[in-house]
C-alpha cells in the first residue's frame, strides 16, 4: 500500500496535469471559434465562384477546357493537410490513414504537406515531401496558398502531373468531422458541391443576362485557378477547425479523467491517513496499557516500596 507522502505527491502531479489539459481545452475552443468564422467567410466566396463555373458550363454551349478534361496519364500529385501537433484525439490518425489508403493504388509523383505531423508521417514511411508548409493552418494566408496552387497548376499545364488531389478533414459540426479526398484537377463540379447547404443551391436571379468578356473560355481559364485557391484555403480552415475541435474534446476528456483520478486518490489518501492515525493510536494505547500492566506487576511484588 502506498504511503501518505507518495499519495500526496501523486495528487499534486495529477492536479498540475489537470491545469494544463484544462488550459489547452479553453485555448482550443477559442481557436475553433476563430476558424469557424473563417469557414463562413470562405463559403460565401467559394460557392459564388462555383455558381459562375456551373453557369458557364450549362448556358454557353459545349465548351472544352483543359481544366475540365480528363487526361489519359496517371501521374498524381497530392496535397495532405494534417495537424501541427498531437494531443488531438484521432484527428491526425484518421486523415493520415485515409491519405495512405488512397495513395496506395495510385502513381503518386509529388506530395505536398501542410502541417508538421503530416511531414513527419511521410518521412517515417520513406517519402520526402516535395514541399511542406508548417504553421500555415494556424494563421492561414491566402498569399501562401496562392503560391502553392500556382506551382501545382503550372505543373498541370506543362503535363508534369495529370491529376491533383487533396486530402483534408471537413468540419461538419462540433461533434462530427469527416476525413475526405477531393480531386482538384481536372475539375469535377459535382464533387465540389459536397457539404453545401441546400439553401445556397438555388439563387433567384436570371443567369441568362450574364455576359462573359472576352469569352467564356478565357473566363474559365482565369476563374478555375481562383476557385481552386479558395477551395484549398477553405480546406485548411476546415482542417484547423477540426483539429482544434478534436483537441478540445480530447482535453475535456483528459480533464474529466484527471478529476476522477484526483477524487479516487484523495479517498485513498484519507483512508491511508485514517489507518495510519488508527495504528498510531493503537500503538499509544498499547504502550499505555503495557506501562499500566508493568506498574501493576511492580506494585504486586514490591508493596513496601509503593507504600513509601
Amino acid at each position: 500500500m502506498p504511503n501518505i507522502s507518495d499519495l500526496r505527491f501523486h495528487i499534486k502531479s495529477v492536479k498540475q496535469t489537470r491545469q494544463i489539459t484544462n488550459a489547452m481545452h479553453m485555448v482550443s475552443a477559442s481557436r475553433m471559434r476563430r476558424a469557424l468564422d473563417g469557414i463562413q467567410k470562405n463559403r460565401e466566396y467559394f460557392y459564388h465562384a462555383l455558381d459562375i463555373i456551373v453557369d458557364i458550363r450549362h448556358h454557353t454551349g459545349d465548351i472544352s477546357h483543359p481544366y475540365l478534361t480528363h487526361r489519359p496519364g496517371n501521374k498524381v500529385a497530392y496535397i495532405v493537410v494534417a495537424g501541427e501537433k498531437g494531443l488531438s484525439g484521432s484527428y491526425n490518425h484518421a486523415v493520415l490513414s485515409l491519405a495512405d489508403k488512397v495513395m496506395a493504388d495510385k502513381n503518386v509523383v509529388e506530395v505536398y504537406t501542410i502541417g508538421s505531423v503530416g511531414s513527419s508521417h511521410f518521412l517515417r514511411r520513406g517519402i520526402t515531401p516535395d514541399r511542406h508548409f508548417e504553421r500555415l493552418a494556424e494563421r492561414p494566408k491566402l498569399d501562401q496558398v496562392r503560391r502553392l496552387m500556382t506551382i501545382l497548376i503550372e505543373k498541370y499545364d506543362h503535363g508534369e502531373i495529370d491529376e491533383l488531389r487533396l486530402v483534408f478533414t471537413r468540419f461538419i459540426n462540433t461533434l462530427s468531422r469527416e476525413p475526405m479526398e477531393q480531386k482538384l484537377l481536372p475539375v469535377e463540379l459535382n464533387d465540389f458541391k459536397r457539404g453545401r447547404p441546400e439553401s445556397d443551391e438555388d439563387e433567384a436571379y436570371d443567369r441568362s443576362l450574364i455576359l462573359y468578356d472576352p469569352s467564356p473560355m478565357e473566363v474559365l481559364g482565369a476563374l478555375i485557378p481562383q476557385l481552386l485557391i479558395g477551395y484549398v484555403y477553405g480546406a485548411i480552415v476546415h482542417s484547423y477547425a477540426s483539429e482544434n475541435c478534436s483537441r478540445m474534446a480530447a482535453m475535456e476528456n483528459a480533464t474529466r479523467s484527471a478529476d476522477k483520478m484526483i477524487e479516487k486518490l484523495t479517498q485513498q489518501y484519507h483512508s491511508v491517513r485514517q489507518l495510519t492515525i488508527t495504528n498510531e493510536l493503537a500503538d499509544i494505547i498499547g504502550a499505555a496499557n503495557a506501562a499500566n500492566a508493568a506498574r501493576s506487576v511492580d506494585t504486586a511484588y514490591h508493596p513496601e516500596e509503593n507504600k513509601k
